[in-house]
């Protein structure tokens, strides 16, 4: 199972569980720690796991043998979650590694899905009537409709935060509660940028208080392909693995 699901080259991130491997489970889920980043070098049979050695920064955190972690792990197919415990480390042509044994299952990561990346993304966004809206939750009717509609269509906006479920965003116009929009934005993922167009439900929009005209818009995706939200988190993923790497660094 494991080595359907992963592969060498996804990056996680480990959480260190603050008790030793002998403590109990239910007071092992209440406490916890620092968070270090790693890749898989390797997948060893079915419960185990060659990583490199986690980053604290620019420095090597070199992990006591039974140390607990809880690993998410960015895959092509999404966010995984799972539990290991550290039962070995050396060094291997040059290259610090670690091997854990994963003692829980794998299971898909749903909780990144909803946690919202504070970024500045440049978005366009356009108000849908009821019957637009209908309509173009088919993909091929939403293709020929931005084809065939003009720069001059589409308001502009910039993001406060972003997820898996939705946006918020900042706009000169005000629109009204619980309408359906298009937004059109791209995120850059390992150097390539990645482009969607999302069916929108705007869930709040109102005033900001200290920039007139100015108005803040909170948006839930209606109708989001599994594809696309996996490349949003995956792109949550990073950005926040490449936060904490240069605030620590």
């Amino acid at each position: 199972m494991l080595s359907k699901i992963v592969k060498p080259g996804d990056q996680l991130e480990l959480t260190k569980i603050n008790v030793s491997a002998v403590s109990s489970e239910k007071f092992s889920k209440n406490v916890k720690n620092k968070t270090y980043f790693s890749k898989i070098y390797d997948i060893i049979g079915e419960d185990k796991l060659k990583i490199a050695m986690p980053m604290d920064g620019v420095q090597l955190a070199v992990p006591t043998i039974n140390t607990r972690y809880e690993l998410s792990i960015c895959t092509k197919g999404g966010i995984y979650h799972c539990k290991g415990i550290v039962i070995e480390r050396y060094k291997e042509n040059q290259l610090h590694v670690v091997i854990l044994e994963i003692y829980t299952g794998i299971k898909k990561f749903q909780r990144r899905q909803h946690y919202r990346l504070a970024c500045n993304i440049r978005i366009t966004y356009r108000v849908l009537s009821p019957a637009e809206a209908d309509l173009l939750t088919d993909p091929d009717a939403l293709e020929a409709f931005r084809e065939a509609l003009s720069e001059r269509g589409y308001l502009k906006g910039v993001t406060l935060d972003i997820s898996g479920g939705g946006i918020r965003f900042v706009s000169d116009q005000p629109i009204e509660q619980n309408t359906s929009i298009l937004c059109n934005f791209s995120v850059p993922i390992e150097g390539e940028e990645n482009s969607f167009s999302i069916i929108s439900h705007l869930v709040q929009s109102k005033e900001m208080p200290h920039r007139k005209k100015h108005y803040e818009h909170r948006v839930r995706f209606d109708y989001i392909s599994n594809q696309d939200r996996e490349t949003l988190i995956r792109f949550i993923f990073e950005e926040e693995r490449r936060y904490r790497k240069n605030k620590k660094g």
